[in-house]
């Protein structure tokens, strides 16, 4: 799945709330910047901290809906672990609660979509946010940018409760009334109440505690992470070197002399088994050619010349190590192209013909530069 498509469809994830009236503009009331909350779950509690002087009207309303005891009973509907969780709208039948009407939009107050913050979720109506709300499980920068002219408004982050929050955002998830990330066994929310003052300097005390051990294992997972995808590319790139050595070896085996052989800066190989004595072309031209592409493996996964049809092409208009080789020849002339992967077709391969990250093989006669 490509990034785009990843990113769509994480957006569509938090889409999930009625779009039942205009926003309404109330104006929020006066009262402490901050707001704390508990949110008693199936799987443990999560407090939040509400900032009522950088998101009045997402506050006030989130607090509304504390104060009837709407979030009693409802679910975290949807879990995507490397995303976030979200809930506040459904009951365990998957049954969405009605809602007051929709609110302003607030996304331009400064706070981000980081880990533990806390948003308003919303369709793709910019000011349709109800009930409904998400905690970031990790930094999701993608939601601060404006989508359909607005971003994603934060409210408030969890200030104690992290752990309960991975612990959901782990559990085994599928489909359940057409709804994907459903999890299979619900998490329950099953009260949300704000905090008494007097209790308030205690949480925030073993929230520090709990902060500073979280980063810690933040910390701790980027860099196992670093190492580990470190360590990845360093696999692949021997992979690469392997398999270009191969090819190598590959050409030899048909009768090149592969000593004369040359790698570009770029990683490609090639070979001329004949000089053509021809036009050379430009990046841009459009050229005729007769070839056969083989994996390093031997495998052959394509030939014109078994097809008994030479084909035409403008070189600005195939894989890049193509571009390059073919450009570097003249007419009459024959060369072998060892192609690495960055130059083909990279991690996606080709029409289930040429695998993901495969080195490529060409055996080329440039016909004629058209123009």
């Amino acid at each position: 799945m490509s990034l785009f498509s990843r990113i769509a469809r994480a957006l569509s994830m938090l889409a999930l709330v009625p779009a039942a009236a205009l926003a309404q503009p109330a104006e929020a009331p006066q009262g402490a910047q901050m707001e704390y909350v508990r949110i008693t779950t199936s799987m443990g509690d999560i407090v939040l901290e509400l900032n009522r002087e950088k998101a009045p009207l997402s506050v006030q309303n989130f607090l509304e809906y504390v104060d009837k005891g709407h979030y009693e009973g409802t679910i975290f509907h949807r879990v995507i672990p490397g995303f976030m969780i979200q809930g506040g709208g459904f009951t365990k039948d998957l049954e969405q609660k009605s809602t007051n009407p929709p609110i302003k939009n607030e996304w331009q107050n400064g706070l981000k979509n980081v880990r533990g913050a806390v948003s308003m979720a919303r369709t793709a109506v910019a000011d349709s946010a109800t009930s409904q709300f998400f905690i970031n499980v990790v930094n999701n920068a993608f939601l601060d940018q404006p989508r359909d002219g607005a971003a994603y408004a934060v409210f408030g982050r969890v200030v104690l409760g992290m752990p309960t929050v991975d612990k959901i955002r782990y559990v085994k998830t599928g489909i359940e009334k057409g709804m994907g990330d459903v999890p299979v066994d619900d998490v329950i929310i099953e009260r949300v109440a704000r905090i008494p003052a007097a209790e308030i300097p205690a949480v925030l005390e073993a929230g520090k505690s709990e902060a500073a051990n979280d980063a810690a294992e933040q910390a701790k997972a980027a860099e196992a992470a670093r190492v580990q995808a470190e360590e990845a590319a360093k696999q692949a790139a021997a992979k690469v070197e392997g398999d270009l050595a191969k090819g190598i070896e590959l050409v030899k085996s048909k009768g090149g002399n592969v000593a004369e052989g040359s790698k570009s800066a770029s990683g490609l190989w090639t070979l001329d088994a004949k000089m053509g004595d021809g036009e050379s072309p430009a990046p841009t031209s459009t050229v005729k050619v007769h070839y056969t592409g083989w994996l390093v493996t031997g495998t052959e996964f394509d030939s014109s010349h078994k097809r008994g049809q030479p084909i035409e092409f403008p070189l600005n208009g195939v894989i890049k190590g193509w571009t390059e080789g073919v450009s570097g020849m003249k007419a009459g002339g024959k060369r072998y192209l060892v192609i690495p992967p960055a130059l083909a077709y990279g991690e996606r391969g080709a029409g289930g013909v040429i695998p993901p990250n495969s080195v490529l093989v060409f055996e080329v006669d440039l016909l004629e530069v058209k123009k």
